[in-house]
């Protein structure tokens, strides 16, 4: 069940829409003829589905319903006797055995979860029902014998006006409606449960059936049972929340009508919960819909989605059912956040002089003074998500032709969505040309080296003295060989230098748009390290040079724009 809610969480209110509705009912029916039609019926309106002759004992019949579960009779005509057996047929198989002679509640049934819990408790109350059909009919014999007073009057009760089988089947009845009524409450989580409820549910105050519905998980509150159930509480609210639903199954290729089902949808399950709080289904329609609202709510989308989640979650629900949530909750704020900084947050940094470089000579940078002008730069290495949202803008000639902009890769972008689970990982198997089109694309450029080492050792605030962007332990500021895993990690997670910006030592190499010919060929600066490379390299000093259409998973940038 849980696993269940979790498809449901995550995967939306699909899910809620569509079942697979298969049955099979096999039969070994002894003490009949070969060649007796059996027939399978609705209980509801009698329609008879199915048909098959009895041969060698056996019958099978296999179809699908239109909604599962139903209540069904397995029905034959004897010599003018009818003959049925109720059946509760989820999905799945039913194997009914016995004599015709065990018709209707003599029967032993196997398979299907659903039919198996159904005839547990028609066992339980079997022996009870008998003596109730007996003693109806011994009553309406004495009532038909009415006119004969002295015998109709020695079985009335005295003080009552009843006959003294009546008070004896109203006791009896009595015990059958208290074993019914534990066994619903027990198995609400389970269609037997539910659908008994539909068969006693106008007997109940609408404070009673309310409670009994708040026990229904809420992965099967779009069934056939817990339809009628929530219909019997709040009829409006049950015809919103189908309506919605039947304008969620609607297609078009046209993008304006998409939008349209979708905006009246959410109108109708919020109306639908405002007037029904214990539709806690609708509270969950409602959470799902972040993506379909998207295109017009734009961050708001995931705002209501959050609102009827903290709805749900403060609603009377199981265990796991407020675990599921919470991860969910968890998935609308990170894709709220994303949302959000599609375009990125930008730092301002203040010019000024530094003396650029080191005296290490692995850094390739020897110690020289510079000046910078004032100028913004990303808080964070550019992502996945945001690389994609500039990809989408491009017909797929401009991606194809020209000097490669990025490289599909399992931890960043495929088929020009980014993956899931690495939507804020810095965007990798970036080219320098695609970085510097997304640069155009933002309306700025890739940072000189001169404003990428002045940003990262932290502009006139931070510390000339510190080996790594932010301090003197990489382990807190940095991803690199010793602490990442062998994998780049989600941005800013570890502490920002001086000026709130992440990720300047360590997790990717960041282009930067300086270039040298060597040997007629052309290079790139790269500078930060990776989380693939030691310490030493981490260094905001240290740069290197390599191909500009370079195929690396360590490769990524970070925006500039000019003040």
């Amino acid at each position: 069940m849980y696993k269940t809610l979790l498809a449901l969480l995550f995967s939306g209110i699909g899910l809620l829409l569509h079942a697979d509705n298969s049955y099979l009912i096999q039969a070994r029916i002894r003490d009949v003829k070969d060649g007796t039609v059996f027939f399978l019926k609705q209980f509801s309106t009698q329609r008879i589905i199915n048909a098959m002759r009895l041969e060698d004992g056996k019958l099978q019949m296999k179809g699908e319903l239109f909604d599962t579960p139903q209540h069904l009779w397995l029905c034959t005509t004897i010599k003018d006797e009818f003959y049925y057996c109720d059946l509760l047929v989820d999905t799945g198989k039913i194997v009914v055995e016995g004599s015709i002679h065990d018709f209707p509640n003599g029967l032993h049934f196997e398979g299907a979860q659903t039919q198996m819990q159904y005839a547990a408790y028609l066992n339980r109350t079997q022996s009870f029902t008998q003596q109730i059909d007996s003693l109806n009919h011994i009553a309406n014999r004495l009532h038909n014998r009415k006119t004969d007073g002295i015998v109709y009057n020695s079985h009335i009760v005295p003080g009552t006006y009843k006959l003294d089988v009546e008070v004896e089947r109203d006791r009896i009845t009595a015990i059958r409606d208290s074993i019914r009524s534990k066994f619903i409450q027990n198995h609400m989580d389970q269609y037997a449960g539910q659908f008994l409820l539909t068969r006693v549910m106008k007997n109940l105050s609408p404070d009673s059936l309310k409670a009994l519905y708040r026990l229904i998980p809420v992965e099967m509150k779009k069934t056939k049972f817990t339809r009628l159930i929530s219909n019997q509480i709040n009829p409006y609210a049950d015809s919103y929340i189908r309506e919605a639903d039947d304008l969620l199954r609607q297609t078009s290729r046209k993008e304006k009508e998409m939008h349209s089902y979708a905006e009246e949808a959410y109108k109708l399950y919020a109306q639908a919960v405002q007037l029904d709080s214990t539709r806690t289904d609708g509270y969950i329609a409602l959470a799902s819909m972040s993506e379909r609202l998207l295109p017009f709510k734009n961050v708001e989308a995931y705002d209501i989605a959050i609102h009827y989640l903290h709805k749900f979650m403060a609603s009377d629900i199981r265990t796991n059912e407020y675990e599921a949530a919470v991860k969910k909750m968890e998935d609308l704020q990170f894709r709220k956040w994303l949302k959000q900084n599609e375009e990125p947050e930008m730092i301002t940094v203040n010019g000024g002089s530094f003396e650029m470089g080191s005296t290490y000579k692995e850094d390739n940078n020897p110690p020289h003074k510079v000046k910078v002008d004032s100028f913004l730069i990303s808080r964070y290495e550019i992502t996945n998500y945001q690389f994609a949202a500039f990809l989408s803008t491009l017909s797929p000639e401009k991606i194809k032709d020209g000097p490669p902009l990025y490289y599909p890769c399992n931890w960043g972008i495929q088929n020009g969505k980014p993956m899931p689970g690495y939507e804020a990982h810095p965007a990798i198997y970036v080219t320098w040309y695609g970085a510097q089109e997304y640069c155009k694309w933002a309306g700025g450029r890739l940072p000189t080296e001169e404003e990428w080492e002045f940003a990262a050792r932290g502009g006139n605030y931070g510390n000339r003295d510190h080996l790594y962007s932010g301090g003197m332990e990489l382990d807190s500021l940095g991803w690199y060989a010793g602490n990442s895993g062998g994998k780049p990690h989600r941005v800013g997670t570890l502490k920002p230098n001086e000026l709130g910006l992440h990720d300047m030592s360590g997790n990717v190499w960041e282009w930067c748009s300086d270039t040298q010919i060597k040997d007629g060929k052309e290079y790139v600066a790269v500078r930060g390290g990776t989380w693939f490379n030691e310490r030493a390299i981490c260094r905001p000093t240290c740069r290197y040079y390599i191909f500009p259409n370079s195929k690396h998973f360590n490769n990524g940038f970070r925006l500039v724009k000019d003040l």
